[in-house]
């Protein structure tokens, strides 16, 4: 058995779901990652079993929240079956719905992203968007630090879209990111110098979040301390 995208969405409203994840949410994460690449490249477990040489059962199991810790000679030809960057599948730090955020961020904007447009770009989407859905889309836990709001975990996506960039990512369909969320995040990237990083920093000292803890962009204070959104 494989599940469709409503059975996805339909099992992540459920008490069994969230009982999983407080449970297993890191190989939830993985499960995530494999069925979704999986669909975005059209393939039935029968078609990615042929292609990376993975009995269909385990292909099964990691589809059907049957925990088992799958190894990495098993991962790499995933790896490449699913035409994705091995990291993508290893590291915790990597959730698919940013992956998905970052490549609808990409397509709006000029040229190969800095670092600054990696890591300010979701901190002012999730900013806003908490302000109408109470949930930020990324996995980022944004804390105050040097010249921005920050998570390390920027660097493992940094890395990730590094990897010959339009080879996996031009396949890249949108399952977990909405379409009302699209229309908000166009909205937001409207109102923001998109294509200017240093632009972003300054702007990031202004909101609320970075009000609260009284720091100006060139002060030390407060550094690591945790940024709330709400």
């Amino acid at each position: 058995m494989s599940f469709s995208i409503n059975d996805l969405n339909n099992l992540k409203k459920s008490d069994e779901y969230k009982n999983y994840k407080e449970n297993n949410y890191r190989f939830l994460l993985l499960w995530e990652k494999i069925y979704s690449r999986r669909k975005d490249l059209w393939l039935t477990q029968d078609e990615l079993r042929k292609l990376a040489r993975i009995p269909q059962n385990k292909i099964s199991e990691l589809e059907k929240w049957i925990y088992w810790e799958p190894k990495y000679e098993l991962l790499s030809r995933l790896s490449i079956a699913l035409k994705m960057p091995i990291e993508y599948f290893l590291l915790d730090s990597i959730s698919r719905k940013t992956v998905e955020l970052y490549n609808y961020i990409f397509s709006k904007i000029k040229g190969i992203p800095d670092i600054m447009q990696f890591m300010k770009l979701p901190f002012f989407i999730d900013l806003n968007i908490v302000k109408i859905n109470w949930k930020q889309i990324t996995n980022f836990d944004y804390i105050r630090w040097n010249f921005w709001p920050f998570d390390k975990k920027v660097y493992d996506y940094q890395k990730l879209f590094s990897y010959n960039f339009e080879e996996w990512i031009v396949d890249l369909k949108y399952f977990y990111l909405t379409i009302e969320e699209k229309n908000i995040i166009d909205n937001i990237l409207i109102s923001l110098p998109i294509n200017d990083g240093e632009k972003l920093k300054i702007l990031s000292y202004e909101t609320e979040p970075m009000k609260k803890l009284n720091v100006t962009l060139w002060d030390n204070k407060k550094m690591g301390e945790k940024l709330f959104l709400y």
